[in-house]
Formats: C-alpha cells, sequence, structure tokens
C-alpha cells in the first residue's frame, strides 16, 4: 500500500482528490495539506511514499518552485497542471527520475496510475501537458559542448552505455546529460531531441 500525501489549495479539489484515491485499496492517504508549509510538516511527521499536487492558485512562483524543487529531489510527485508549464516539465526532466504530470481534469484512474508508476520510479507525461513551442516559433537553445556531443552519438542511434564509454564518462553522468538536452529542447523522447536538434542546425547527420 503506498503512502500518499495530497496538496490542493481549493477545497473543493482537497476533498475530491482525498475522497477518490482513499478509495483505491493500494493508496493510503497520510495526510491532506493546503499549502507547501503545511505539505512540509506532514512530510516531517508521517511515511510519506507519493505526494499528488494539484495545480495552485495565488501562490507566488518563486516560492512554489523553489519547494517543487526541493520535493522533486526526495519522492515521487504527481502534478496535477491546467496548462502546459515548462518550468515544471524541465524540472522534472533534469531532477526527478520518477513522476507525472497530468491534466488537471484527469480522472481518478489515471492519477492512480500515475502514482502507482511514479511510486515504481517512473516518469509518465500526459502528451497535452508536454510544452511545444508555437509553430512559427524558432528554437532558442544553448546547449554545452558535451551535450551536443552526446545528442550527436544519440543521433547515431547509441545507447546510453555505449555513449559513455565512447566519451569515457559515466552512464550516470550521461543520462543526466540526456535529461538536460530533453528539457533545452523542449523534447519527450530521444527522437524528437535529435530531429529538434537537425531542425535547429545544432547537429547534421
Amino acid at each position: 500500500m503506498t503512502q500518499v500525501a495530497i496538496l490542493a489549495a481549493e477545497q473543493n479539489r482537497r476533498s475530491w482528490l482525498e475522497q477518490s484515491l482513499r478509495a483505491d485499496p493500494s493508496l493510503r492517504i497520510a495526510g491532506v495539506a493546503s499549502t507547501f508549509a503545511f505539505l512540509r510538516s506532514l512530510l516531517d511527521e508521517n511515511l510519506v511514499e507519493a505526494v499528488v499536487i494539484d495545480a495552485w492558485s495565488g501562490s507566488e512562483s518563486e516560492i512554489v518552485r523553489d519547494w517543487l524543487s526541493e520535493l522533486l529531489d526526495t519522492l515521487p510527485l504527481v502534478v496535477l497542471c491546467a496548462a502546459p508549464d515548462a518550468w515544471i516539465y524541465n524540472q522534472m526532466i533534469h531532477v526527478g527520475e520518477r513522476g507525472a504530470i497530468l491534466n488537471r481534469d484527469a480522472s481518478v484512474e489515471e492519477i492512480v496510475h500515475a502514482v502507482r508508476a511514479a511510486s515504481a520510479g517512473l516518469l509518465v507525461f500526459d502528451a497535452s501537458m508536454i510544452p511545444h513551442p508555437e509553430v512559427g516559433d524558432e528554437l532558442v537553445v544553448e546547449l554545452t559542448a558535451r551535450e551536443i556531443q552526446v545528442l550527436r552519438l544519440l543521433a547515431e542511434g547509441l545507447v546510453n552505455r555505449e555513449i559513455a564509454d565512447r566519451l569515457h564518462i559515466s552512464e550516470h553522468t550521461i543520462k543526466f546529460h540526456i535529461g538536460s538536452i530533453l528539457g533545452k529542447l523542449q523534447a519527450s523522447s530521444r527522437t524528437e531531441a535529435v530531429t529538434r536538434g537537425l531542425r535547429a542546425g545544432i547537429i547534421e547527420l
């Protein structure tokens, strides 16, 4: 049974999430919070294995970002967003090795599935929540020299171990670089990152 905490600023959303998730026998509600500070105290006092965060309103963005960055580094998060958020997406790619971003209108079944997947160490993204540049916008990114090397090797079809061997660095470091590349190129997969890199002229085949 997975111990889940809920964070939602709105009372009706807190009630709905608590009632809905409590009905699933694979989950146990460890606590419900209306603010990040309250959530922090819940985490200090209870065993929590995953957190469901509903889209917030009226919060200062910098405070939200500080708290979210801290939580991503420690727990699987399922974030429910009303619209694609490039910052949240990039943070999930860069920092979180497990978690999910879903549409705020996701069903109970989708949220439960995301909690289970995140708790199992997976990253899950609702396709509608992945930010993409508007059609006609120029993709402007700054990849480091090492990231460009990694992207070129991805274009050759190499896997992490092969890239690590080629560049004489660890697989963990390769994974970090790939996460950074995906975030900077706003790509949801290696294939998309390569495609965007080619279109932007960052690499050539």
